[in-house]
This record gives structure tokens, C-alpha cells and sequence, in this order.
């Protein structure tokens, strides 16, 4: 049953994505990209939120909301990444509109890629290396000047619930180069929408959103630690 709800969901989902691509590419000649976020690509986001609910049982319970600065102030998000749930609920629930660094290759696959191509999102290569960083710590601070959070993942990859992996400190260089606070996010949705499975396990995922972590003056590896313990810390307790 949790099969047949999985490709229920990804049938629903491809065709909306098909929506979505044509609002956003025939919007783009004449609209900002921020108006397309926050009257396209939002409720999108909480829309394929309420898919999970209604056909896959996935409800969700967050916490800490209270701790989301303004949308009129500049942050960089690190949120926990075990499945491919995580930037649904960034795009929904976040105050201002989030932009998300990812592989340039991404732009070539149809439909989807050219979606996130139009967003003018955080496009990297990353096989160049330092250069890629280079180009990250460059154009980041011009998408907050936007309006925009830049929102990462630290972990680098999907970690499956159980396991970890050491956080990468890219996230909080830029955070600690451009002054800017971080806002460290955990859920538990790798119970409900794991990796690389197309079954979805009914039930709720909780998020949870952590204190702003100043980062002005401080050393990224102290600051990385401060974000990986309070995520891992709060896994465990809503875990529990």
C-alpha cells in the first residue's frame, strides 16, 4: 500500500511540476523573480506538502517557528538532509523566499531543471573545485542583498536516519565571511520519505527550528560544530 501511495504521489507530482514550469517560464519576461517565488513556487511547495498528506498519511508538527528572524532580515539557513522532502518545506514555510545551492548540471534535465534555471538560483560546478566555492561566496551575498536566504545543507548528501556524517563548513564560512546569522533547522523526514525509495511511510514529521547562531567575528569550524550539535542533539529528542 505504501507503494502504490508512493507512485500515486510522484504521478500527482510530475504532473504539477509541469504547471509549475509553465507559469514560472511564461512569468519570467515580466516578472521578478521574487514575485514567482512567492505567488508561483511557494504554494507549489505547500502544495506538494499537502499531496503527502492526503494521499501518502505524512502530516507535520514544527517547532521553534518563533525563532525565524523577519523576512526583512538577511540569514543563511543549515538544515538537516535526510530525504528529498527538505526543500519542500524550505520553499514553503521559510519568511522570505530561499535560494538553494546546486549542481549546474541539474540545469539540463527538462522541465525541472529549467525551472530551478529561471529561479536564478545558487549554480555551482562543482568540479572545479575552489573556484565553484569561489563563485558561491561571490554572487551569495548579492542574492541576500535580494532578499533571499541561502539555504544549505551541511551534511553534503541525504543522510538516512541512523547514520552521520561530518558537516562540511561551507555554510558557515559564508556565514561568518558576510557577518550574516545562521538559523540551523532539523526534522526527522527520513522516516516518512526515505532515500531513494518511492514508498512513503505514513506518519508525522516533526521540524524544528533552533535559535539564530551569530556568526560576525567567529571561526567557521567553531561555528559548524555549535550547528552540528544543536541538529544532532534536537534529532535525538524528537526522535525519542
Amino acid at each position: 500500500m505504501n507503494l502504490l501511495r508512493g507512485w500515486l504521489f510522484y504521478i500527482v507530482l510530475s504532473f504539477s511540476i509541469l504547471v509549475l514550469a509553465v507559469c514560472v517560464l511564461c512569468t519570467t519576461p515580466f516578472a521578478s523573480v521574487k514575485w514567482r517565488y512567492e505567488a508561483i513556487c511557494r504554494p507549489w511547495a505547500k502544495f506538494v506538502l499537502a499531496l503527502l498528506r492526503v494521499i501518502c498519511g505524512i502530516r507535520l508538527e514544527m517547532k521553534g517557528m518563533e525563532n525565524l528572524p523577519p523576512a526583512d532580515t538577511q540569514a543563511v539557513v543549515l538544515m538537516k538532509h535526510q530525504s528529498a522532502w527538505d526543500p519542500f518545506w524550505l520553499g514553503a514555510y521559510l519568511p522570505a523566499p530561499a535560494c538553494f545551492i546546486y549542481k549546474r548540471s541539474i540545469n539540463w534535465i527538462p522541465v525541472l531543471g529549467w525551472v530551478v534555471c529561471a529561479m536564478d538560483m545558487l549554480a555551482i560546478d562543482r568540479s572545479k573545485g575552489r573556484s565553484a566555492f569561489e563563485a558561491f561566496m561571490k554572487k551569495g551575498p548579492v542574492k541576500l542583498r535580494e532578499g533571499f536566504w541561502i539555504s544549505l545543507f551541511p551534511e553534503g548528501t541525504r543522510v538516512p536516519p541512523g547514520e552521520r556524517v561530518r558537516y562540511k563548513t561551507g555554510g558557515a564560512r559564508f556565514a561568518c565571511q558576510s557577518g550574516t546569522p545562521i538559523v540551523p533547522v532539523c526534522h526527522n523526514a527520513g522516516h516518512c520519505w526515505p532515500k531513494n525509495s518511492i514508498a512513503k511511510q505514513p506518519g508525522t514529521i516533526t521540524v524544528s527550528v533552533g535559535p539564530v547562531i551569530e556568526t560576525k567575528g567567529r571561526d567557521p569550524h567553531e561555528v559548524t560544530a555549535e550547528v552540528e550539535k544543536w541538529i544532532e542533539d534536537e534529532l535525538e529528542r524528537i526522535d525519542a
